[in-house]
């Protein structure tokens, strides 16, 4: 399976979707989940369901509230992460460390994942402690060795941001995931993505998430769909002056010439979620869901 380019999808890393009553809002088509957390039963629920489960695991930072965090050798171990402790920086150039991985990648194709997202392998340009330095050389090299071995395990796989070796890695993933491309002004770096980026080869999908905080004083469905999605008040620190329905539009890009919900900018697949990761979705036509964790 390989997502298709015009595609919806939910992203759901904290909690664990609940489909003990039969049914899972909203019916995006593609779910990411935390592929430690969410269990064999529920992704196979989800499937039944008509929904695709890419599983989320990092592949280049080591976490150490994970069970497998004792396998990876001391030299692999970096830096820790600004904000994240107990979270380290991995070298991805040692064996020991592909192993770890390939062992997760058993794991998520054992629990019945359609795809994968391999994160944080962008670890060349952060201050992981590595001498020599890891460069994005040694990331393109990585992510060969783990699509291949993934790729044998029946899943497809996805690169989040990475701008800077998309053409580098593009025969060797399926999908890409792009956060806060529109707050970063780097959405243009997509473009060759989506649209093939030589002759002879196909675009492949991305997935754009962007962030809000909000409220909303209004009600919501037994299953999960706002009501009054008029009644929400979206905010983004980093667009002071725009708001609610102006601030959708920003985020979706929709006024850039030519966009419209059908016809998204550089083929671009844009939700609206909160840092949480939660249920929360917001789509770009203003529909607003959460999804019962």
């Amino acid at each position: 399976w390989k997502p298709p380019m015009k595609s919806n999808i939910q992203f759901v890393l904290t909690g664990i979707p609940d489909v003990d009553d039969g049914f899972i809002k909203p019916n995006a088509g593609i779910y990411e989940v935390d592929m430690f957390y969410t269990p064999e039963e529920t992704i196979k629920t989800m499937n039944e369901l008509g929904q695709k489960v890419i599983c989320y695991f990092s592949a280049a930072t080591a976490e150490n509230w994970r069970d497998d965090y004792g396998l990876f050798e001391k030299a692999s171990l970096g830096l820790e992460l600004p904000d994240w402790p107990g979270e380290r920086y991995l070298d991805i150039r040692r064996k020991n460390v592909l192993d770890v991985i390939k062992k997760r990648i058993d794991t998520a194709a054992e629990k019945g994942c359609n795809a994968i997202e391999p994160d944080n392998v962008d670890v060349y340009s952060n201050d992981n402690g590595f001498t020599p330095a890891i460069v994005p050389a040694d990331t393109v090299a990585y992510l060969h060795k783990v699509s291949e071995y993934a790729r044998s395990k029946g899943l497809s796989v996805g690169i989040k941001n990475c701008v800077e070796i998309l053409g580098d890695i593009f025969p060797d993933v399926d999908f890409a995931i792009s956060e806060e491309c529109v707050q970063y002004k780097n959405c243009t770096a997509y473009a060759n993505f989506t649209t093939a980026p030589r002759p002879g080869t196909e675009g492949k999908p991305v997935f754009e998430v962007e962030y809000v905080d909000y409220t909303y004083s209004g009600k919501w469905s037994d299953q999960g769909v706002a009501l009054t999605p008029e009644q929400f008040k979206t905010s983004n620190k980093n667009f002071p002056g725009l708001t609610n329905e102006k601030l959708r539009r920003k985020l979706c890009n929709l006024d850039e010439p030519g966009v419209t919900l059908e016809n998204p900018y550089l083929k671009i697949n844009t939700i609206i979620k909160t840092l949480d990761l939660d249920g929360f979705i917001m789509f770009c036509d203003g529909r607003v869901e959460k999804t019962r964790t």
